[in-house]
């Protein structure tokens, strides 16, 4: 994991030898020899490791020493070795995390990942023990855990998309902590504990009081002794996380990615942010990306996510933040979470139902059934096709969407069921783009930190009553967020529809991603996809289709085979 990282990597092992602790750390706070982890008490009866960047904590009690840095690692273990209610300690803390520490007393070591998600944390249980780290390929590297891939799994995980974050993950051995959880390893036991939830209400929260509370995370987040730039889409929230910092002579670097030629509609993005940038006085970088390069750097990103490509995006914020990392940057600023909390496409979308919709819809057969096909009908047909090839049982994925995807739908009692829905993106659609935007900007030596994913935040719009967000009318996008952030918009952002990054659809690009899949082949050896099929296929399902085979040739992938059929070709004729 040495790209996640700019600083050697270094290990500490217990006097017992049956615990270690080992990191690669990118120093952002305090980048002296100090600052190096695994970090100890001065007393040795704490011992942590940490990922990402803790900014304080609303519980903070003081530090049981006095602090030798300036490096929040050393704060994290300050309450870490103070606190004997580990819940309420990990719950106060404001920031994005994944840390681990060791209690060399008690013999006790505690995996915990922040509120949200931003930070990945991955485990897998052995015969001999717990193995943890930020990327599941450093498990696989250890030659411990074995990289079994379930085709049942596989199907379940690509029929839901980019709602499938939930606790396991592509690698059948494989387990994902999930947002606002802790882990705690006691010999021979381990338990599992969530230690935050938003509490759904529906008492009114004025403009003022978001505004207050954005301002605070943005501050929490102005520290850093290294180069800073920004992603600016030209939407609301890149567009106000950019100008709150440069109102606080902050120096960021704007930052935006369109296809080459605009195709794909990206240039809509690029006009947006250079109006956003002009108003600064700051230069604007125009990231471009061709259909051929985005298609030549498929291998690559499904080795880096570890898994089939589900969205465009992947292959264009890959592609962006190497251009960000080349040109010395460190800390990316970027506005992701703020759909999730706040507003979605045009108040008019959620993963689970449509909010026009009727109450009854909300029901069992409709979620398992009915709306991922009606959703994506072309890719419902395809996952289909696969899952009656690889002898999956789809009534069974079916039960498991139900049972696991909808879980976090279900979780809020009482509950009415846009509220229900957004805790639903929250813990599902929003810890997919985490994990995405993690996986592209580590690669390349990068933290970014998504200014909206604070727990004040997060806090206030689950008590906000969901009609006074978006009216719903066509147009209108997280009205209330844009009334709290309006001085810091120009007016075109704030009238701007709202839409998801866009994918080029062009009839090269598609050719160039199925000249990839003919050289790939089809996954887990499949037989050529059916004719009738096989002329509807978009940009989406070839990309996937090509990830998947590619993923799955993987030099440690160990897969379910099947015998190739007479006619091996995937565009058979």
């Amino acid at each position: 994991m040495s790209h996640r990282g700019d600083s050697p990597g270094m290990q500490w092992v217990s006097e017992s030898g049956q615990v270690m602790l080992a990191c690669v750390r990118l120093a952002v706070q305090d980048r002296s020899a100090a600052g190096a982890q695994p970090m100890a008490s001065p007393d040795g009866g704490t011992v942590l490791v940490s990922n990402g960047e803790v900014y304080g904590s609303r519980g903070r009690v003081a530090g049981p020493w006095p602090s030798r840095t300036h490096c929040d690692t050393e704060f994290v273990l300050q309450q870490v070795a103070s606190t004997t209610d580990v819940a309420d300690m990990l719950r106060g803390l404001d920031g994005m995390f994944a840390l681990a520490w060791h209690d060399t007393r008690e013999g006790r070591t505690v995996l915990a990942r922040d509120h949200f998600g931003v930070k990945p944390l991955v485990y897998s249980v052995v015969d001999d023990g717990l193995l943890f780290a930020s990327e599941a390929e450093a498990l696989l590297a250890s030659g411990l855990v074995a990289a079994d891939v379930d085709t049942t799994e596989f199907v379940l995980r690509s029929w839901v998309r980019m709602d499938a974050a939930d606790e396991r993950t592509w690698l059948k051995n494989v387990r994902c902590l999930q947002p606002a959880e802790y882990l705690e390893v006691d010999p021979p036991r381990i338990r599992l504990h969530r230690y935050w939830q938003p509490e759904p209400d529906d008492t009114p929260v004025g403009a003022e009081e978001i505004r207050a509370a954005f301002d605070r995370a943005v501050d929490q987040r102005c520290r850093a002794d290294v180069p800073r730039a920004a992603v600016l889409s030209g939407g609301v929230d890149s567009s106000a996380a950019f100008a709150a910092l440069r109102k606080r002579d902050i120096e960021v670097a704007p930052y935006v990615l369109q296809y080459r030629d605009g195709i794909g509609g990206s240039a809509d993005d690029v006009a947006h942010a250079r109006l956003v940038a002009a108003e600064h006085g700051v230069d604007l970088t125009v990231c471009e990306l061709s259909q051929h390069a985005a298609v030549d750097l498929v291998p690559e990103v499904t080795s880096r996510l570890m898994r089939p490509l589900l969205h465009g995006a992947e292959l264009a914020m890959y592609q962006l933040y190497q251009r960000i990392s080349a040109q010395g940057q460190v800390v990316v600023y970027s506005g992701h979470g703020a759909d999730e909390m706040w507003g979605y496409q045009d108040g008019g979308y959620f993963p689970i139902v449509d909010p026009a919709a009727r109450v009854e819809i909300h029901g069992r057969h409709y979620l398992t059934h009915r709306l991922y096909p009606d959703e994506r009908p072309l890719w419902g047909r395809l996952l289909r096709w696969m899952a009656r090839e690889l002898d999956v049982d789809m009534d069974d994925v079916h039960e498991q969407v139900w049972d696991r995807v909808l879980r976090e739908y279900r979780a809020p009692a009482g509950a009415e069921p846009l509220k229900r829905g957004r805790h639903h993106l929250m813990r599902r659609f929003l810890v997919y783009v985490n994990d995405m935007v993690d996986a592209t900007s580590s690669a390349h030596t990068l933290e970014d930190r998504p200014v909206f994913q604070d727990v004040t935040l997060a806090e206030l719009a689950f008590r906000s009553p969901e009609y006074l967000k978006s009216s719903w009318t066509p147009g209108s996008h997280k009205d209330l967020l844009k009334k709290a952030l309006a001085d810091l918009l120009p007016q075109p952002v704030i009238d701007r529809r709202k839409q998801g990054f866009p994918a080029p659809v062009d009839t090269a690009y598609r050719d160039a991603l199925r000249s990839l899949l003919a050289d790939s082949g089809m996954p887990f050896d499949l037989p050529a996809v059916p004719r009738e099929l096989r002329s509807e296929l978009n940009t989406s399902e070839l990309m996937f289709l090509a990830s998947s085979s590619v993923w799955l040739a993987g030099p440690r992938l160990v897969r379910p085979g099947r015998p190739k059929r007479s006619d091996p070709s995937v565009f058979a004729r």
